[in-house]
This record gives structure tokens, C-alpha cells and sequence, in this order.
């Protein structure tokens, strides 16, 4: 792999701006070699001359100034991390001292070994509540390793691009000047010496392992090591997704064949259809979120962060393709139970849904550490904090699970239904039709996911400190929700009255607060979701300035959500000259809900990335506890401390003692 691959791939996304523009240098070399005059064209030799002084003075001179901008953005990141390293060392030990802490007898031994450890005894007794648990201090020390491994990558890929770059200028123009830039420019730079990085990391690892993995190192590296940047999926984990994928494939066109060869019986369809509904749900939802995962990975969509998901175990997008199949599997081999279930001597084909929705529950919630219990423990989490709205502040992973939830409103509709048809009608009678009637919960149900926004955005405004009108507008946004779900309800109970439907006025409440609804939240989606409409002339005409997807898949998302929101109408009016079953519109319309949904976790977290999640911050905020008078003086005299490198102030040495990038890198 060429080395201007290597660089777009290995770095870090939130510092994009920060590093050396290798490509543009590159593509100035190349240009500033085909535009040069030569001899043929009548130049002298004294033109040529004068042409490659002015470019070399012209190249350096960029070079200069990209030099400039990666040393100071580096310098600037140290001092951050020396800060975070002394307050989080101060924060240890006094954790460590004060009383009713645990700590192991080997970590407390140990402290006396370490040069900068000091005794808080004094000062700790009278504030324990501010100290941080052993657990958080685990946790911040695993983020700030990381950030001191991003900052090291960051290190060594510029200095490489930099000594690329100069060798690259000497090759094209037959020149030493590149090699003498480097050694006067680039090599006394102090963003070039690895010196007081390595220090750090050495201090975390030790720290760590001395007081918060009980004197095991290896126990504190396996928690504190970063997989290697851009590390590709193993290939087991390829292969299995792909063997589940192609036997997903398999079984769902003998399904589809078995269906319409020997579809259920007339009375069970509907039944069929609800019960098998809600779990095909999920099998798409999870197909549609490898897809998300994988188009964030490509665009450089930093997931991980935005989510707060620990870097060291997120999933893959060949892991949630795995598990969209394996659930595919089961609800495939289920249907052809139902479909066979006389062949097979099952006298009643509702056993297999049952099994079903069982079966994906206990994956889900099964509480062994096996099948990505991580993820799964992290959804579920999730998922209840989001129910419990507003009891929690609420980040960005509570919201967006919150959204996903309001797509998938059919969905849980269904699944209330499978609950009441097993938990009341089954084994109780012979014709289960009326068991899928619509009662006074399935409104209640239709409403929930909205009312978890609703509280959610009053949450985040009773905890704004500028209180700002756009959560209340927010909360506006999931209110019309209530409305459409109690005309659409009132409706749906009134029409038997009334000659056709457009006779009974709750259809035109319906229809009037569900425009209403449309309107506003596809404004929302676009204008703040989206972020988009801020430009509107020029190149980027309707959208914003900066972009990471093709300019046209905006443009067709623009108009994708639209129509996908208004499928309703659509919905209606196939309902009024009755040319599709209730339960087949309603399938399409999850289905086409679900894929709208998919498309806007794009865009909305693309916006969230490059607007709301910024400021150079590639790791979780560490929330460090505060520090008293004593504390906060004894952090500026270890900030003073020497770290190591020379004491007058140089970073000059021998090129020898750099570390270099791996010969894997080229």
C-alpha cells in the first residue's frame, strides 16, 4: 500500500485538520515538475534556474507552514495530557490513602516505589466524597492511554509524511534540498521527539498496574491496549459472516417458495402475519445497522466516540451482519416449522413463533459473557434508560436509540401482540382471529416511543444552562405524535358509523394533524438533524459547507425522506379502495419506515460528527473529580517536574534514536 493510502487511513479522524496535507504537497511536486520550462520551449538556462528557485522557495515555504501548524497543535496536546496525568495521578492517591477505598494491599505497597508518589493522607479524610470510585479510575485511565496512543500515531505519521515528502521533492527534482530541509527543520521539531509521550505512557501503565490491577501487568495491559489503527476485520470473523449470510440466502428462497406453494390456512394468515412480523423487524434492522457501521467506518464517521463505546470492543460490521443473519436463520426455520408443522407431526403450528421470540430473547439477554455480551449488555442498557425517561441525563446514544425506537413503532405493536395473543388466546380458541383486534393498549404502545423523546427533550432542557427553545421545539416534534395515534385511534372506532370514512370528521382530524406532523418533523430532519439549507447558492446550493458523503446523495435524501413520510397518504387512500389487506399495507409502511430511518442515521451522524462532537476531541471526556487548595498546588509543582528530556530545553539528537513507523505501513 502506497504511503498516501496508509496516512488517510491511520489517521485520526477529529485531528484531520491538524495533520501535514501530504497529498496536496505531493500533488504541488508533481505539478510544480510538469509546468517547468525546459529548453525545447525555448527557455535558457538561466530561466530554468531561476524557475526551480522560486519553487523550491515557494514548496519550503508551504512545508514551513505545515511544519508550524502540526508542532504547535502537538505541543498543545502534550500540555492537555500532562494536566489530565497529574490530576488523574493526584486523583489515584488520594483514592488510594483515603479510608474505605479498596485498594490491594500490593498497590499501596507499591506506591513508595514510584518517584513522584506522595502521601494524601492529610488532606483526603475530610473530602472522600469527591474522590473517584476504582472503577472510574479505570475507566479514565483506559481513555487517557488511548489518547496518548492517538497522540503518538499522530507523531509518527507526520514525521514519516514529512521525510516522505522531502524524499519524494529530492527524487522529482534530482535535488538534496529536501534531505537538508528535514535535518534543519523537521528533526529539532519537537513534535518529532518521542521522548516525553513515551514517559507518559510508561507513567500510565505503571500507575495502572501498580494501584488498579494489583501489581499484574499483563491483567493492566489487557485493559489499557489499543487495537492496532486500522487494523482490518480478522478473517474468521469474515468468513463467518459471510457463511451465515449465504445460509440466510439459502433458507429464505426455499421460505419464500414454500409459502407460496403451501401458504398457511385462511383463518391462520393474519395471525401468521403478526407473529412473524415483529422478529423480521429486528432481522432488517440489524442488516440496515451493518450497513450503517460499515458506511460510517468508510466515510470517516467516528461511531465509536459519538456513541461513547469503548474502542477496544466495539462490533465490526461483519458481526452485526452475522448476528442480522443468525436471527434471519431462526425466523426462516421457524416459518418453515409453521409452514410443515403437520409433516413433521406438530399438531399446533403456534409453537414456532413462540420458539422464536423465546429463543431471541434469551440471546439478547442471556447474561454469559459469550456472544458479544459487551454489545449486548450496552443495548440493553440503552434501551433502559431510554424507557425510564427523564430520570437520566441524556447523551447522544440515549436519543438516537430513542429515534430508532420511534421507527419501529409497528414493531412494537407486534410484539405487544405476540405478548397478549400467547399470555390470553392461545390454547383457549379454536379461531384466533379476533385475538389480533386493536384494544386500548396498541394506541398505548403506538404512543410510547414518541412520549420516551417527549420526556427525553424536557430532560435535556431542565438541564441546558441556556435553556434553550429548541428542546421544548423538539418535544413539540414527538407531541404531534399523541395527536395522530388518538384521531387515527377515534377513527378506527368510528368509521362503522358513518357511509365511507371521508364521511366520519375524525378522518380529517387524522389527516390534519398527521400533515401537521409530516411538516414538522421533516423540517427538524433537515434543518437541525441534517443540518442543511444553510447554503443557497454556489456549489454545495441547498446543503452546508462541509460534506462527506457525494454531494448527490444528499439531494436524494432531501427527497427520499419526504416521500418516505408520506407514505401515509399512500397508505390511505390503498386502504379506502381497499386494494390491499390492512396487515400487508402496514407491513410495507414498517418496512419503509425502518430503511427511512437507516438512511437518516447517515446523515445525522455525519452532522453530528462534524459539528456537535468536534473540537480536536477523538476520545471520551474524562470527568475528573475536584481537587482541593492542597491538591491543585501540589499539581502545578508535578507539572513542573522535569519529564525526562533535556533540561535545556533542546530536542535535538541522533535520527537514530527516533522510532520509526513499521516497514507494514508502506
Amino acid at each position: 500500500m502506497k504511503f498516501g493510502k496508509t496516512f488517510e487511513t491511520h489517521l485520526t479522524i477529529e485531528w484531520r485538520q491538524q495533520y501535514m496535507r501530504y497529498t496536496d504537497l505531493k500533488t504541488m511536486i508533481r505539478r510544480g515538475v510538469d509546468g517547468a520550462p525546459t529548453g525545447e520551449g525555448g527557455a535558457t538556462d538561466a530561466d530554468i534556474n531561476a524557475y526551480y528557485i522560486a519553487f523550491e522557495e515557494q514548496f519550503f515555504t508551504e512545508c514551513m507552514h505545515e511544519l508550524t501548524r502540526v508542532n504547535n497543535f502537538f505541543l498543545e496536546k502534550l500540555a492537555e495530557a500532562r494536566r489530565k496525568h497529574a490530576t488523574l495521578k493526584l486523583q489515584l492517591l488520594a483514592s488510594a490513602r483515603a479510608p474505605g477505598h479498596t485498594f490491594s494491599s500490593y498497590s499501596l505497597q507499591s506506591s513508595q516505589r514510584l518517584p513522584s508518589m506522595v502521601s494524601l493522607r492529610d488532606n483526603t479524610s475530610g473530602s472522600n466524597r469527591k474522590l473517584m470510585t476504582q472503577r472510574q479510575l479505570r475507566n479514565a485511565y483506559s481513555e487517557f492511554y488511548l489518547t496518548l496512543v492517538l497522540l503518538q500515531n499522530f507523531q509518527s505519521l507526520n514525521e514519516t509524511g514529512f521525510r516522505k515528502i522531502c524524499k519524494k521533492y529530492d527524487k522529482y527534482l534530482r535535488s538534496t534540498s529536501g534531505n537538508d530541509w528535514l535535518e534543519q527543520n523537521v528533526n529539532p521539531a519537537a513534535f518529532t521527539d518521542q521522548r516525553p509521550l513515551e514517559k507518559l505512557i510508561i507513567d500510565v501503565e505503571e500507575l495502572y498496574t501498580y494501584y488498579l490491577a494489583g501489581g499484574d501487568r499483563s491483567r493492566a495491559m489487557t485493559k489499557l491496549r489499543v487495537p492496532p489503527l486500522g487494523q482490518p476485520t480478522p478473517p474468521r470473523m469474515v468468513f463467518r459472516a459471510g457463511l451465515a449470510l449465504g445460509m440466510f440466502i439459502m433458507l429464505a428462497c426455499t421460505t419464500i417458495f414454500s409459502y407460496i406453494r403451501r401458504p398457511p390456512e385462511e383463518k391462520n394468515i393474519e395471525a401468521f402475519i403478526r407473529l412473524y412480523r415483529g422478529p423480521f423487524t429486528w432481522v432488517i434492522f440489524n442488516f440496515f445497522m451493518a450497513a450503517n457501521v460499515a458506511g460510517w467506518q468508510r466515510a470517516g464517521v467516528n461511531h465509536v466516540l459519538i456513541f461513547e463505546i469503548d474502542p477496544r470492543s466495539h462490533l465490526q460490521p461483519a458481526t452485526f451482519l452475522e448476528i442480522a443473519c443468525t436471527f434471519g436463520l431462526l425466523w426462516t426455520l421457524s416459518i418453515l416449522g409453521f409452514l410443515f408443522h403437520d409433516l413433521i407431526n406438530v399438531q399446533d403450528p403456534f409453537v414456532f413463533p413462540l420458539a422464536l421470540t423465546l429463543i431471541m430473547i434469551t440471546l439478547l439477554i442471556n447474561p454469559l459473557p459469550i456472544m458479544n455480551w459487551p454489545a449486548r449488555w450496552w443495548t440493553m442498557r440503552l434501551v433502559g434508560r431510554v424507557v425510564t425517561a427523564p430520570l437520566h441525563y441524556v447523551r447522544f446514544a440515549d436519543f438516537w436509540m430513542g429515534d430508532q425506537m420511534n421507527s419501529l413503532v409497528t414493531c412494537m405493536a407486534d410484539h405487544y401482540y405476540i405478548v397478549r395473543f400467547y399470555a390470553i388466546c392461545w390454547l383457549r380458541y379454536a379461531n384466533v382471529i379476533f385475538c389480533f383486534d386493536e384494544d386500548m393498549f396498541v394506541p398505548i404502545s403506538r404512543c410510547l416511543p414518541a412520549w420516551f423523546r417527549f420526556a427525553q427533550c424536557l430532560r435535556r432542557f431542565r438541564d441546558s444552562g441556556s435553556k434553550s427553545v429548541s428542546y421544548l421545539l423538539n418535544a413539540g416534534k414527538y407531541s404531534t405524535t399523541f395527536f395522530v395515534v388518538f384521531f387515527s385511534t377515534m377513527r378506527g372506532r368510528t368509521d362503522d358509523g358513518y357511509a365511507n370514512t371521508f364521511s366520519n370528521p375524525y378522518t380529517w382530524f387524522f389527516i390534519l394533524s398527521y400533515i401537521i406532523s409530516t411538516i414538522y418533523c421533516y423540517a427538524w430532519d433537515v434543518i437541525k438533524d441534517f443540518g442543511i439549507f444553510k447554503i443557497w447558492r454556489g456549489e454545495h446550493l441547498f446543503l452546508r459547507e462541509k460534506l462527506v458523503y457525494p454531494q448527490a446523495f444528499y439531494y436524494f435524501v432531501i427527497v427520499e425522506n419526504l416521500v418516505l413520510r408520506c407514505f401515509w397518504a399512500v397508505e390511505l387512500v390503498v386502504l379506502y379502495h381497499k386494494l390491499i389487506t390492512p396487515y400487508n399495507i402496514k407491513t410495507c409502511a414498517s418496512i419503509l419506515e425502518i430503511t427511512r430511518r437507516f438512511i437518516w442515521n447517515y446523515i445525522r451522524l455525519e452532522n453530528e460528527h462534524l459539528y456537535n462532537c468536534g473540537k480536536f476531541r477523538a476520545t471520551r471526556d474524562i470527568h475528573l473529580a475536584s481537587l482541593n487548595a492542597q491538591q491543585e498546588r501540589m499539581l502545578e509543582n508535578m507539572m513542573g517536574e522535569t519529564d525526562g528530556t533535556d533540561p535545556g530545553g533542546s530536542n535535538t539528537r541522533h535520527a537514530d534514536e527516533r522510532r520509526r513507523l513499521a516497514k507494514e505501513y508502506f
